[in-house]
């Protein structure tokens, strides 16, 4: 008999996603999100933040596989779509918060480029983009940007990891955000619509869920001089210290593949206390894993899956 290992599955967008005023956004029907709960519920011991941690750390031995369900970057509807029906299962999920979004009402860039490729079409939009930055993708390493966006045709992988990636942030974001007042309106109030407020993050606390960072500005780490690393950590930190119930907190690199973090993150996060930190590299985990560098697979390739998809 196998050794029981942990499954940690990452969920971004869940929406009705037809109803919906973006359909074309990459994400998991909420329909599907639930079937896909329950299927997970019947197959594996749905593991608690402490329980999967107790299993890294070789602390806990199950009977059969764990599995952990995680959300990224803080949305509305992991509250309004999410929360309640975990809670009725009694099942925990872990959701990491952009602190920046919630505090400062900002639009993080890689979601600008999320909703504008929705609204516009992506060749439109890219279209617009190349106009305004005079860049192109030919600074771009194709097998990178396929392993860091499995799920895009090459020409939409190409551009995210150029945007997310390669291009010097003050520049694209100039560009991104004029494109995006342009077409999609104000960008505060667009942020108290896509993300959640602190007094719903409080209320999940409340229900159950557990909550942890994804940095202050959803940068990637290994592109941040020493300085950016820690001011950035250490007021994402502070603002989760500030507005929600004490908690030994995780955390979430943004990307997560391990070309978008270094061992200086993880040297700064276990500084200022971080419980442990969650990649986006795939496989199931094992007692013993580096409990800064577990591995998630996306709610797309989740073990007995339905459909779904992911807009990273």
């Amino acid at each position: 008999m196998n050794s029981p290992v942990l499954h940690i599955v990452v969920y971004h967008y869940v929406r009705d996603l037809p109803r919906s005023r973006f359909p074309q956004i990459k994400g998991m029907l909420t329909c599907d999100f639930r079937r896909q709960v329950d299927l997970l519920a019947a197959n594996f011991e749905m593991a608690s933040l402490d329980s999967a941690v107790a299993f890294a750390a070789g602390e806990y031995q199950p009977s059969r596989d764990l599995c952990l369900l995680t959300f990224d970057d803080g949305l509305k509807e992991h509250y309004t779509e999410a929360t309640s029906f975990l809670a009725e299962r009694r099942i925990q999920g872990v959701f990491f918060l952009i602190t920046g979004c919630l505090s400062d009402h900002r639009v993080a860039p890689v979601h600008m480029n999320h909703f504008l490729t929705a609204a516009l079409g992506f060749q439109e939009y890219q279209a617009a983009f190349f106009r305004q930055i005079g860049a192109s993708q030919a600074a771009v390493d194709k097998a990178t940007a396929h392993r860091t966006y499995p799920w895009d045709t090459a020409e939409v992988a190409q551009f995210k990891y150029l945007f997310n990636f390669v291009l010097a942030p003050s520049e694209r974001d100039t560009v991104v955000q004029a494109l995006f007042q342009k077409y999609l309106g104000d960008e505060k109030s667009f942020s108290r619509e896509l993300y959640l407020n602190w007094e719903e993050a409080r209320d999940m606390q409340a229900r159950g869920m557990a909550l942890g960072g994804h940095t202050h500005e959803h940068r990637p780490l290994s592109r941040l001089s020493h300085a950016e690393l820690a001011e950035d950590l250490s007021t994402c930190r502070r603002l989760l210290d500030a507005n929600l119930r004490p908690a030994h907190w995780p955390f979430c690199y943004p990307y997560g593949k391990s070309d978008s973090f270094n061992q200086e993150s993880v040297d700064v996060l276990r500084k200022i206390g971080f419980r442990c930190a969650f990649t986006t590299e795939t496989g199931p985990n094992k007692p013993g894993v580096d409990l800064y560098r577990v591995t998630r697979v996306d709610c797309k390739n989740a073990p007995s899956c339905t459909q779904g998809a992911s807009a990273a």
